[in-house]
């Protein structure tokens, strides 16, 4: 299995890192990781986060039998769905967001903003 359980946040999750409700991973296939992520469970979906450390045809493969996994576990806990997150920090949109999710048939793709008020 290539999603590896992780105790901590990847730097590349780094803003993800104070949220007490995710559970972070790391994926790997036969060379190195390659990509890491956090899920968190919802009443009726799985919350899934992603940040992909390269990407091409071997990448989308292993991607979409560890979609399989999640798909699987989320079925496993009575989830209905799975919504996929990306967190960009500032105010950029990534545009290759739309086209990467439908490659493994995700669809109602939309912009999502938010900011924090830390309170002391």
């Amino acid at each position: 299995m290539a999603i590896c359980l992780s105790q901590h946040a990847h730097p590349a999750l780094k803003s993800l890192a104070r949220l007490p409700r995710l559970r972070f991973f790391e994926l790997r296939d036969h060379h190195e990781a390659y990509g890491a992520g956090a899920w968190a469970e919802h009443p009726d979906c799985m919350e899934l986060h992603l940040e992909l450390f390269r990407f091409g045809p071997a990448t989308v493969r292993t991607m979409r039998a560890d979609l399989a996994e999640f798909k699987a576990m989320a079925l496993a806990l009575g989830k209905r769905r799975i919504v996929g997150l990306r967190t960009e920090d500032g105010m950029a949109v990534d545009s290759r967001w739309p086209r990467f999710t439908k490659l493994f048939g995700f669809t109602g793709q939309r912009v999502f903003q938010a900011a924090e008020l830390e309170l002391d």
